[in-house]
């Protein structure tokens, strides 16, 4: 428990801070969405049409990043998922009482939260290249013995698969992680008006590092799908 404490992690019922969080959050994300597009009508309500904006909004920022509707169409799924869940996980820090070393703590400043994330997107991409373009075709891009050049190439592209996720997961912890000590030391020193530029900040960062993720997920699977289709 005091290792615990030291890294600013607390026990909840069993639970991590930030799982307890990260839990809510998605819980809260998923009962938000179903009961504003449940019932959908044709001419929607303000809070359909809100719902709306916000997945068309995200459906055509990634149509601008991949280039290809077809493409678009096949990550936008995991892609909006994260962005919002992301996005909302990075307000969280913004709640008064969360920060991290309180007993609430903001999911995005866990590593393991950004490193968990990073591992399903990418573990997403490749099991959705793989579906979509079959084994050999697949994996021919990492197993190649028919000549060591292509041999040699194959191991570095499986090691920069392993580089990339792992860069994936720390800059989102290092950019979100930075930020919420900012407005913890700013806060502590200056509790009043001058922490809330900041906070502003801290908004324009979070939807930025969500944006950003979420492109990064789009690009590596229109990479790893044309490279491979046509390699």
């Amino acid at each position: 428990m005091h290792a615990l404490g030291l890294t600013g992690e607390h026990l909840i019922y069993g639970f991590t801070n930030t799982h307890l969080i990260a839990t809510l959050c998605a819980v809260l994300i998923f009962v938000a969405f179903f009961f504003g597009l449940r019932g959908k009508k044709l001419i929607p309500s303000r809070t359909q049409n809100f719902f709306e904006w916000i997945i068309e909004s995200i459906f055509n920022f990634l149509d601008g990043v991949t280039g290809n509707r077809e493409r678009t169409k096949e990550i936008f799924p995991i892609c909006t998922t994260i962005f919002i869940y992301v996005m909302c996980s990075n307000l969280i820090e913004l709640i008064p009482g969360v920060g991290v070393f309180t007993p609430l703590r903001s999911p995005s400043s866990d590593l393991t939260f950004t490193f968990a994330i990073a591992v399903f997107s990418m573990l997403y991409i490749h099991i959705k290249a793989l579906s979509k373009i079959g084994v050999l075709p697949y994996f021919g891009k990492y197993i190649n013995f028919k000549n060591p050049l292509y041999f040699f190439i194959g191991i570095l592209e499986g090691i920069g698969e392993f580089t990339r996720t792992f860069s994936l997961g720390l800059r989102l912890f290092g950019n979100l992680f930075a930020g919420e000590m900012l407005l913890m030391v700013v806060s502590s020193l200056i509790p009043f008006i001058v922490p809330l530029p900041f906070l502003g900040l801290e908004v324009l960062v979070a939807l930025i590092q969500a944006l950003i993720f979420s492109s990064l997920i789009a690009i590596f699977y229109v990479v790893t799908v044309e490279t491979e289709e046509h390699g």
